[in-house]
């Protein structure tokens, strides 16, 4: 399989030749090279989180790559239905089995460090996952949120082909 995908960052004056790493609880879905499926998400990630006070240059980057995997590597919870019900029952069962013994509910940083500390899903080399707009910024009926904010996570650094450039905006 092969997908095209956007990876933000800020301005530098090196362009980059690979994506960077995320690495820290904050990540979704823990450490691993993320990317936007849709240029829109990648440019208003870019415009909302690149954009900063720490950003001297006042500009981002948006970069293209194509991802080439094998389907059986692959984790998709966006349009496999299997895929995405056998997701939600993993992290649920996580959660339970959290909460049974610590008798609260898991943070985002504590399903982070259960996947690092016991290698979930380090056989695969890729997950597609959603989330929601949260503003009525990408959708044309305000209100009515029908896009999906698709991301993708690499874990195999090996699969990621074609990065290259694709424009640098203002912030």
């Amino acid at each position: 399989m092969t997908l095209e995908a956007f990876h933000t960052q800020e301005y530098r004056d090196i362009l980059l030749t690979f994506p960077f790493l995320a690495t820290g609880n904050e990540q979704w879905l823990g450490d691993g090279y993320y990317f936007w499926q849709d240029y829109q998400f990648s440019d208003w990630w870019g415009k909302t989180k690149k954009c900063n006070l720490e950003n001297v240059s006042q500009k981002y980057c948006i970069y293209n790559a194509n991802l080439i995997f094998e389907d059986e590597d692959f984790i998709d919870t966006v349009f496999n239905e299997t895929d995405y019900y056998q997701f939600v029952f993993n992290i649920e069962r996580f959660a339970a089995e959290y909460y049974r013994l610590f008798d609260e509910k898991p943070d985002l940083a504590d399903f982070n460090d259960f996947i690092s500390d016991f290698g979930v899903w380090s056989n695969i080399k890729i997950i597609r996952f959603q989330d929601l707009p949260g503003s009525n910024q990408h959708v044309d009926v305000k209100g009515f949120y029908y896009k999906k904010r698709i991301q993708i996570r690499v874990n195999d650094p090996s699969i990621i082909h074609t990065f290259a450039l694709l424009n640098t905006n203002d912030c």
